[in-house]
């Protein structure tokens, strides 16, 4: 694929304090994508990432937003700066591969029913990280947070909505991806009116995607195009209380207020359940998970007593 045909795309990146990944990503983004546009989007982070990538990614324009609004609302803003028709939605902690933008434009451009197409993931140790998932149902939250899905090594009907065995070698339509590298046909996402802000980290991919497929299209995935993801550079484990506020919101949004606030229960006891047995899981492991089981007791304690989600500091 040609650089012309690139410079149909505009990168994305979401900035929030993660200097020296951002950058990483910007410019694995102009050292293999010659035609992209990239675009840094600083959520109010008040670094020095506008300095950094001025001297080793010239072609990265950065944008300064006045507030962190979270991941989906610097996405957003991110879009409307570009013309491009494809938006490369990529975390900050991603690096892409040489030949893995063009082999995702290249999916977009052979399906003109498609709207989104997304590429293998792998840990910076190569491991292969799982890429493709589903749309998060009560069902599935329940076999997640309950171990089922883990215990039914993420087969059968016990499959989970992250826990589920899915076939990482075959290109072809999927029901949801991983978003840490995504690239969105940008009619498409005008369309699904882009990223939903209400959603301030985590699971905004997932809800964008559930629209894209209610208005018609396809999800692709791409194996041929692959990404480095290294996985919670800006958020992590003190932040992980977010991902069970977001995935309460999207199953009050998809599946009604009372199922959403059935699996806000079921996520509840499951972070309980994990902390409890944090509390004898000897040293790092233990101390990180309950970390991370407590940030989500927290956050369903202050959603239960304000009813609003909880929002990082800064």
């Amino acid at each position: 694929m040609t650089a012309a045909s690139l410079s149909s795309v505009a990168a994305v990146i979401v900035h929030y304090k993660t200097p020296r990944e951002t950058v990483l990503a910007a410019r694995s983004v102009a050292d293999t994508c010659s035609g992209c546009t990239i675009v840094v989007v600083d959520n109010d982070s008040k670094d020095r990432v506008g300095d950094l990538l001025g001297d080793e990614v010239p072609r990265a324009r950065v944008v300064v937003a006045s507030s962190n609004a979270g991941y989906g609302a610097g996405c957003n803003r991110g879009a409307r700066e570009t013309v491009a028709p494809y938006l490369l939605f990529l975390n900050s902690d991603a690096r892409v591969a040489p030949g893995a933008v063009a082999a995702l434009v290249r999916a977009l451009e052979e399906d003109k029913g498609a709207a989104a197409a997304g590429p293998r993931l792998s840990y910076p140790d190569g491991r292969p990280q799982p890429s493709i998932t589903r749309l998060p149902t009560p069902w599935r939250i329940f076999c997640e947070s309950s171990g089922a899905a883990a215990l039914a090594r993420g087969r059968g009907f016990l499959r989970g909505h992250t826990r589920t065995r899915e076939d990482h070698a075959r290109f072809g339509s999927v029901e949801a991806l991983m978003g840490a590298a995504l690239l969105v046909r940008r009619s498409a996402f005008d369309q699904a009116g882009g990223f939903d802000e209400a959603f301030f980290l985590y699971a905004e991919e997932t809800d964008l995607l559930a629209r894209l497929r209610k208005n018609g299209w396809r999800i692709l995935y791409e194996p041929a195009a692959s990404v480095i993801h290294v996985g919670g550079a800006s958020g992590g484990d003190p932040l992980f209380g977010l991902l069970h506020a977001s995935l309460r919101r999207y199953v009050t949004k998809h599946h009604g207020p009372v199922l959403g606030g059935l699996a806000g229960l079921v996520l509840r006891a499951g972070a309980a359940a994990r902390y409890f047995a944090a509390l004898v899981t000897p040293g790092e492991r233990g101390r990180r998970r309950r970390t991370r089981y407590r940030a989500a007791l927290r956050t369903s304690a202050e959603r239960s007593s304000t009813r609003e989600e909880m929002r990082p500091p800064g």
